[in-house]
């Protein structure tokens, strides 16, 4: 709907406004509601079709970035957000996210390069199975970063 610009300046024109009732006969637009002055946005940002609001955050100097993710992820569920409210992270979070997806395949693609390296070394495919099954004993000692 449009209304003529010289009724744009005030409110007092949504008075002149009338709304057909479910009788048909044209009822005053303030009889079914109420005028109420308050601060609003001028924008609501959004991610996609989705309204969204961006929180960002610094790390203090000497701490990792790994941390400040899981202390946003550990005060995200203390809060207990609805159900229909979804958070990510973006920039640096995020690609440290998606490094973090991949570390399990890198782990696998490094012992399967082991392995083939101590088989070509000993010509063997038992040897490199018995040298690789010591290496959780040290790692779980904390002999690894």
């Amino acid at each position: 709907m449009e209304v003529d610009p010289k009724f744009q300046l005030d409110e007092s024109a949504l008075a002149r406004i009338y709304v057909p009732s479910t009788s048909g006969v044209p009822v005053p637009l303030g009889s079914i509601s109420k005028l109420e002055h308050s601060s609003a946005p001028l924008t609501v940002n959004h991610d996609g079709q989705f309204p969204a609001v961006t929180l960002s955050f610094n790390l203090a100097p000497g701490q990792a970035l790994g941390d400040a993710i899981n202390a946003i992820n550990a005060k995200e569920r203390s809060l207990g957000k609805p159900a229909g409210l979804a958070t990510i992270f973006t920039g640096s979070a995020q690609e440290f996210q998606k490094s973090l997806a991949n570390q399990p395949f890198l782990i696998l693609t490094a012992l399967l390069a082991i392995f083939i390296v101590l088989g070509v070394l000993y010509e063997s495919y038992i040897h490199p199975i018995t040298i690789m099954s010591t290496l959780p004993s040290p790692a779980s000692a904390g002999c690894w970063p």
